[in-house]
């Protein structure tokens, strides 16, 4: 006989795993829908650092010379370039995320409060920070080897693919050459995600609560409770992703050209993050540091509005818990 504490048990093993499912499948999806402009961001980081002729550009001047530089020299599946790493990476990563955040919330937030009671901002941003740095730690290799396929240029290519990738950076570099720039990364990722989590659940609080909004909200039809509708989710999400990105972007590029200066830069002449913003900021101007910007807010838009969109969506197909706070 099956004691009720084993089907209690299951039954939590099971809402684990389509939590899981559900933040891995909505990353995946975001990231493969923005890529190009993924791609793009990437290349204007870095490009400075991986150009092979003296006479070229730093970089490209414009968004559409950017976009056309690179159909041009590897077809328009090109702007797709290091998207399979992209997926690897960001299945995991958007699911451990996703499921460290609710679960991190769920311990801190104290449990005789009413659903209805407010979050406070505080224990948001802290479980967004603590669920980002468990993910990003665990998936930083992923994220390593995306960035150097997506810079390679054609025909000076390090890499036969991501096997081969990780292969060469274990046999040259060693276990720490997988996390290279992680210092860097952790100030993007952790306050990216805690400031994200942190505006679009207060945003969402804000548009249910008030009566200006109404026309931006729905009734759920499995619980009954009033949720947002597909544009609401779209808007919170877009602006909280918006928001996250112009105060980290600087750390963005940094972390971008401490992934592949073991590729560019001889031993000698490689640099800590503190001293790669400086010389990037010296050499190339204030401006350079937000370099690619553009694109990433092109991007951003899109992609933290179609991950929380198609996340609360999978969530509710899947009849899985509360959509998130």
């Amino acid at each position: 006989m099956i004691s009720r504490k084993e089907t209690n048990s299951d039954s939590r093993n099971l809402e684990g795993l389509k939590q899981f499912f559900c933040g891995g499948a909505a990353g995946a999806f975001a990231k493969t829908v923005t890529a190009p402009f993924s791609r793009l961001t990437i290349l204007f980081q870095v490009h400075s650092m991986v150009t092979t002729k003296e006479s070229r550009p730093l970089f490209a001047m414009t968004l559409n010379g950017g976009m056309r530089k690179i159909v041009e020299r590897g077809g328009i599946l090109s702007l797709w370039k290091g998207n399979g790493t992209s997926v690897l990476h960001r299945f995991p990563y958007t699911a451990i995320n996703f499921y460290c955040y609710e679960n991190i919330l769920d311990l801190i937030y104290s449990p005789e409060h009413n659903q209805e009671d407010s979050i406070p901002a505080w224990k948001r941003f802290v479980a967004g920070s603590s669920a980002g740095s468990v993910a990003c730690i665990a998936c930083y290799p992923l994220d390593l080897v995306r960035t150097r396929i997506t810079t390679e240029l054609p025909g000076h290519e390090c890499y036969k693919g991501i096997i081969d990738a990780f292969y060469q950076i274990m046999r040259t570099e060693g276990a720490r050459g997988l996390y290279s720039g992680l210092g860097p990364t952790m100030f993007v990722a952790v306050p990216n995600f805690a400031i994200s989590y942190t505006i679009y659940g207060t945003l969402k609080e804000y548009v249910l609560e008030d009566e200006l909004f109404y026309n931006l909200r729905r009734i759920d039809d499995e619980s009954g409770q009033e949720t947002l509708d597909w544009r609401a989710t779209l808007m919170c999400g877009a602006t909280s992703g918006g928001v996250s990105t112009l105060l980290t972007f600087p750390f963005d590029t940094v972390r971008r050209r401490m992934q592949i200066q073991n590729v560019h830069i001889p031993y000698e002449k490689r640099l800590s993050g503190a001293q790669l913003l400086k010389q990037l900021i010296r050499s190339e101007g204030f401006f350079a540091a937000y370099r690619g910007l553009t694109p990433e807010l092109l991007k951003v838009a899109p992609m933290v509005g179609t991950l929380f969109y198609v996340y609360e969506f999978l969530k509710q197909q899947l009849n899985v818990g509360q959509p998130i706070r």
